[in-house]
């Protein structure tokens, strides 16, 4: 017996429940966009090209191993449940990480823990996007995403915040408060969040480090194939802007290490206000086309932004790009959830958050390489914006199976 889609909405505490482990994962992975290339100046041995790479949320240690861990998921049968093993022991791994990188450790250990601090997230976040398979119908996941994305923008503020008025005093200090939002956020929706019951383990044998074998059974859903590559331009393109923002706020714009963080609130802000019209119209006019307009947006105004001359032409780039990243923020995992399999969730989203974690040091890395040969920052922002472009002209292709489905309930979210 397979699993079956979930039909009952969730109520709004179980909406907010499930967001607060968003919120942990998000903090984390702002953290590392935002700090780290500040952090390794502290390094000067590490180059600018491996800046990118080690900032990354993503990590490419973790690709090799996401679809095992998600699989793993699947699978997992435990009196807690089959997705909660992994929230406790991620988020668990990722904070003892933190607060070692916090005491500024030799540079071989650091870069060590730091290569795969991401990975041990991801061990927790990619069943965590599976949950939304086990216990969101697809009517309402556009709402959901809506409320994930609040709770990601509200964990990156959190952060930002921490960088504007602590990182200048007290490094160590923002990276225990980011491991203590990382553990409460997941605490709360390990302990508060039902799963449904645990159907049988599947038939198919347990999966194997076999790249070969993954790819074929991925290829047999054409839709999520298309959808993963256009997400894969994305992910190419953002991986390569966000870990140099704050280099670009001290190298280009002149402002101090503290304040570069406050290019990162205008988008944030902007984020949660694109998020919640996006999630709600996704219910009503599919996800896809709503999501497209949303990376079409963002690409255009990407390039706009790499022509910035001071801070509040900066600040104000920046607000209008978090308006097309709230519909991104929003929609994507949900249009994800609707093209996976239902039994095989967290093998599925862990395969593609492979791909995806491929994709951003990536494109961190060319982006560095960029900024080396041409000696600007601006030009990161030019290749993301192109990178963005070529995902909107992807998802032009892509057609969900149901894209249009309703649920109507005076209690779900």
């Amino acid at each position: 017996m397979s699993a079956r889609v979930p039909t009952s909405p969730l109520s709004v505490w179980q909406s907010l429940a499930y967001g607060f482990g968003n919120l942990g994962a998000q903090s984390v992975y702002a953290f590392l966009n935002q700090a780290v290339g500040l952090y390794l100046n502290r390094y000067p041995e590490v180059p600018t090209w491996a800046v990118g790479v080690l900032a990354q949320e993503r990590s490419l240690a973790g690709a090799v191993v996401q679809p095992v861990v998600g699989a793993m998921s699947d699978r997992t049968r435990t009196r807690i449940g089959r997705r909660r093993p992994y929230f406790i022991a991620g988020a668990g791994l990722t904070a003892a990480a933190l607060l070692y990188l916090g005491s500024f450790p030799p540079l071989v250990p650091m870069l060590l823990v730091l290569s795969v601090n991401a990975f041990f997230l991801n061990v927790a976040v990619d069943p965590y996007t599976a949950l939304m398979a086990d216990i969101v119908p697809p009517g309402q996941r556009g709402r959901i995403g809506t409320v994930l994305a609040i709770f990601n923008m509200v964990g990156q503020i959190a952060v930002t915040l921490f960088g504007i008025f602590l990182w200048d005093r007290s490094p160590e200090l923002v990276f225990a408060l980011v491991a203590t939002v990382l553990v409460v956020g997941f605490g709360i929706t390990t302990v508060a969040v039902r799963e449904p019951e645990q159907p049988p383990r599947p038939a198919r044998p347990p999966p194997r480090l076999n790249v070969g074998g993954y790819v074929g059974a991925l290829l047999e859903h054409r839709e999520l194939v298309k959808y993963v590559v256009a997400a894969l331009f994305f992910w190419l393109g953002t991986g390569g802007v966000l870990p140099y923002l704050t280099r670009f706020g001290v190298q280009v714009l002149g402002t101090s290490e503290g304040d570069a963080f406050q290019l990162f609130l205008p988008a944030m802000a902007g984020t949660i206000v694109g998020a919640i019209p996006a999630g709600f119209a996704a219910d009503r006019l599919g996800k896809r086309p709503v999501l497209t307009a949303g990376v079409l947006a963002f690409g255009l105004v990407a390039l706009v932004a790499s022509q910035v001359q001071n801070v509040p032409q900066a600040l104000a780039a920046m607000a209008i790009v978090g308006l097309a990243n709230g519909v991104w923020t929003a929609l994507n995992v949900p249009l994800l959830m609707d093209l996976v399999p239902a039994d095989r969730a967290g093998e599925v989203s862990g395969l593609a958050s492979a791909v995806w974690s491929f994709a951003q040091p990536i494109g961190a890395l060319v982006a560095g390489l960029l900024i080396d040969v041409t000696g600007t920052y601006r030009s990161s922002f030019i290749g993301a914006a192109l990178l963005v472009l070529v995902s909107f002209a992807l998802l032009l292709l892509v057609r969900p199976p149901h894209d249009r489905p309703e649920v109507r309930a005076p209690s779900s979210a």
